[in-house]
């Protein structure tokens, strides 16, 4: 039933769960098809003197899954807190414009060029979008014609084109593609803990995008 993944996400946020207990995935079995569904089997056992082999068996069922993130883990600590979000970075590339753009003319320092960009990615999107998803090949591809193509989620632009402004390099945004209808649904659970790094900051932490999701106790 949909509330009790609520359940569950209030359990994993208590304080005695964080200190008493442990978290382990047991199992996970997915079904490519037209729900895209994926079950993962957790049990939580308390470790505290007086209740300790008290455990629980959970199973997270998530619907038209889009994508599984470091969720095979021999320890989940400190991540064994989870949340769930409908707006987050690792969604901007389901939910948010597609710019297609072009930058061209050869940066005289590609290093320095390189780096700013990664600390832009880092900064802008929590270091959740990796700026190689966009920029691979960079070198070779600048160095055979000095321009190329890419596609950027749009909360990207600004500081990009900030960046080519500053390294002597023309952008230009050629096009703009609306995302999928279908995608507009999508949620993230992150397995996280505020008291280590923010959930929009992006430290290892496991995660599920998907659609929707659904906890059962068995």
């Amino acid at each position: 039933m949909p509330h009790m993944i609520n359940e569950l996400i209030e359990i994993t946020n208590k304080k005695e769960f964080y200190q008493n207990c442990t978290f382990h995935l047991l199992k996970m079995e997915g079904m490519i098809g037209q729900f895209n569904v994926a079950e993962f089997d957790f049990v939580i056992e308390e470790l505290d003197v007086e209740t300790v082999g008290n455990v629980e068996h959970w199973r997270i069922t998530s619907h038209q899954t889009k994508k599984i993130k470091d969720i095979f883990t021999e320890q989940y600590l400190p991540y064994i807190k989870l949340k769930i979000f409908n707006d987050h970075p690792l969604l901007w590339p389901y939910k948010s414009k597609e710019l297609e753009c072009n930058l061209s003319g050869f940066p005289k320092g590609l290093s320095e060029f390189m780096g700013d960009l990664a600390l832009e990615y880092e900064e802008t999107s929590g270091n959740w979008l990796p700026l190689s998803s966009d920029f691979f090949s960079m070198q070779m591809s600048y160095f055979e014609n000095g321009r190329i193509s890419i596609g950027i989620v749009e909360q990207l632009e600004p500081g990009i084109r900030s960046i080519c402004e500053k390294h002597g390099i023309r952008f230009e945004v050629e096009n703009k593609i609306e995302q999928d209808y279908s995608y507009s649904n999508l949620k993230v659970l992150i397995f996280g803990n505020s008291d280590v790094s923010p959930y929009n900051f992006n430290l290892g932490q496991p995660y599920i995008i998907a659609e929707e999701f659904f906890a059962t106790k068995k």
